[in-house]
């Protein structure tokens, strides 16, 4: 039983450890910015499968104290590292650091970096190369005071990379977070789904992907363990083939993706095609005011601009007041979601929020605001 990490958006981690729970014989642990937990190797190739808010699955190598930079550079160098990296491989080191007695990052990682090479060349006689853009191998060193682990990443490409975008759109959303934002929705896969602005379509296909059980790694042809010594090939493609055997297109569920810009529902068409979604999702061209929602129960979501990319603050008040009204007029009965950026332009809503999620988007801090409409209740 090894170690592992998945890294996530600030803010899933209990719906990552919910979602790859299902997946791994033992339970996984919260932490800040990702999930532990230990397993086999299959348990990796499935967590890499699998897992919708997952970012990067870590392998952890070995962990130590230190409290100089000399002392890191030692015990780096003690690992025999020629066992996962060699003179035809390339590596990167991505550094994390929150720690009083190691401020200067670059400084660290130019230790961490010394050590590797200097072991590997006297292991071998020859010096790895780096590569910090498309490596081979990417080792993690994740520094908390003067505690220091060190782990090797198994995804290669972060996870939210599916494969079915045909193009990125400029305010597209990382496909990790429109799924985790989903789940906290709690969308029971089976009432119906609606979002209302869904620019390239990222929302309603992972909603798809989820209603189907289709693994959000399913397109994807390269993980970083499949360069690794101890890689399974026959363990591999047996897991990937048992998670197509429950891929369910039989299921009844009605998903909604709608935008004012036609562009962007030809996109988002076209990505839904690529994962065979395009017969399972209804796609339109229309103005958030001209939606029309079945009179029935589900969820709506709906991610406007924040006013940094797209627009302007006073330009996007009048957009958020729209989007309170069509809850309010034409959403009874219905879970309905707002995520943004920005808690002024949230206030022209004009609806009270029964609950607030803290999410991440890059940088960003953002809420997931959620507004159950019940007819007469909305002040």
């Amino acid at each position: 039983m090894d170690e592992y990490f998945i890294t996530c958006p600030r803010g899933l981690e209990e719906v990552t450890a919910n979602d790859i729970a299902q997946h791994i014989k033992d339970s996984p642990n919260l932490n800040k910015g990702g999930v532990s937990f230990f397993g086999s190797l299959k348990d990796l190739y499935k967590v890499n499968l699998y897992s919708r808010t997952g970012m990067y699955v870590l392998k952890k190598l070995f962990e130590f104290k230190a409290n100089n930079y000399d002392m890191i550079y030692k015990k780096i160098y003690q690992f025999n590292w020629a066992k996962i990296i060699n003179n035809q491989t390339t590596f990167s080191i991505r550094t994390k650091v929150k720690s009083n007695e190691f401020e200067n990052s670059g400084y660290l990682t130019l230790k961490v970096k010394d050590a590797i090479v200097d072991k590997i060349r006297k292991s071998i006689g020859k010096r790895p190369n780096i590569d910090k853009i498309n490596s081979d191998i990417k080792i993690f060193l994740i520094v908390k005071n003067n505690q220091i682990k060190i782990y090797i990443d198994s995804s290669g490409r972060p996870l939210f990379m599916r494969g079915y975008r045909s193009k990125i759109h400029k305010a597209s959303l990382n496909e990790c977070l429109a799924a985790g934002i989903i789940l906290l929705s709690n969308w029971d896969k089976k009432s119906l789904f609606y979002d209302l602005m869904c620019g390239s379509g990222t929302i309603p296909i992972e909603a798809g992907m989820i209603a189907y059980n289709i693994p959000p790694g399913i397109l994807r042809s390269k993980f970083a363990f499949q360069l690794w010594n101890d890689y399974d090939k026959n363990l591999w493609e047996n897991v990937v083939r048992e998670s197509k055997s429950k891929i369910n297109f039989n299921n009844d569920i009605q998903i909604f993706g709608s935008d004012n810009v036609r562009k962007n529902i030809d996109l988002s068409i076209k990505s839904a095609e690529r994962i065979n979604l395009h017969k399972h999702i209804n796609f339109s061209t229309k103005d958030l005011s001209d939606c029309t929602i079945n009179k029935s129960t589900g969820v709506v979501i709906v991610n406007p601009p924040y006013g940094v990319r797209l627009g302007t603050e006073e330009n996007l008040q009048n957009l958020y007041k729209k989007i309170g009204d069509v809850f309010k007029n034409k959403c009874s009965g219905f879970d309905t979601y707002i995520f943004t950026h920005n808690k002024n332009l949230a206030k022209f809503v004009g609806l009270r929020t029964r609950r607030k999620f803290i999410l991440k988007n890059g940088q960003l801090d953002c809420r997931l605001l959620y507004y159950p409409i019940k007819e007469g209740s909305f002040f």
